[in-house]
């Protein structure tokens, strides 16, 4: 097998072989969950204040790329500025308390029963279709990466029909001798979609549609 090393800097784009670098786990899911992903609306990618950095504006692009891999660009609908002017009228505190629950599902229960994060994701809905959400928060910045803190990404897909999670998977780097945060930040938005392909079981699908 041949794999594709980029030098220090560049973005890891694609490799044959085993995974390259931190490995994804899955931090919550539900089997149960089982509605099929007709249309995703891609949320923008920001830390959990809602704000969202250069570094995170690169990895959207991967983000929404990697998505319309999966299900065809066609079925994957850009949110992003919806989104944000929601947040200005609504507040970054309700959807920080929407992005908080992928870090802490617990939090899940209280969406419930909060009227503006209902709000919030009703409109979200009216706006685009009860489809589902597909979002990624990047927990960390380049000064926590220079003084090497541990970083994660966290990815979910969000049931807006349910209102829950159906998956979330976490990822974490730290900086290294050679370490440089954009090109670590793309690696693990890359990295994470090799588990999230077994998560929305692609091959099974594939394999599927060529017996119709």
């Amino acid at each position: 097998m041949k794999c594709s090393l980029l030098a220090l800097g560049l973005i890891l784009t694609s490799v044959s072989c085993s995974m390259l670098g931190p490995k994804p786990h899955t931090a919550y899911t539900r089997p149960d969950i089982q509605r099929p992903v007709e249309k995703l609306v891609v949320f923008p990618v920001t830390n959990f204040a809602g704000v969202q950095d250069d570094i995170a504006k690169r990895a959207e692009v991967s983000f929404t790329g990697k998505w319309a891999e999966l299900y065809g660009k066609e079925n994957v609908v850009p949110g992003g500025p919806v989104v944000f002017k929601l947040m200005e009228q609504l507040g970054k505190d309700t959807y920080g308390k929407f992005i908080g629950s992928l870090d802490d599902v617990s939090k899940l229960e209280q969406l419930h029963k909060d009227p503006k994060v209902r709000d919030f994701l009703a409109t979200v809905t009216k706006q685009f279709g009860g489809y589902h959400f597909a979002l990624a928060i990047i927990d960390g910045s380049q000064e926590s990466y220079d003084s090497k803190t541990p970083v994660n990404v966290h990815i979910g897909l969000f049931d807006s029909q349910n209102l829950t999670w159906k998956w979330i998977t976490k990822i974490q780097d730290k900086k290294g001798i050679f370490g440089n945060w954009g090109a670590s930040t793309q690696l693990m938005v890359n990295n994470s979609f090799e588990l999230i392909n077994e998560l929305e079981d692609v091959k099974g699908r594939k394999v599927a549609s060529e017996n119709k």
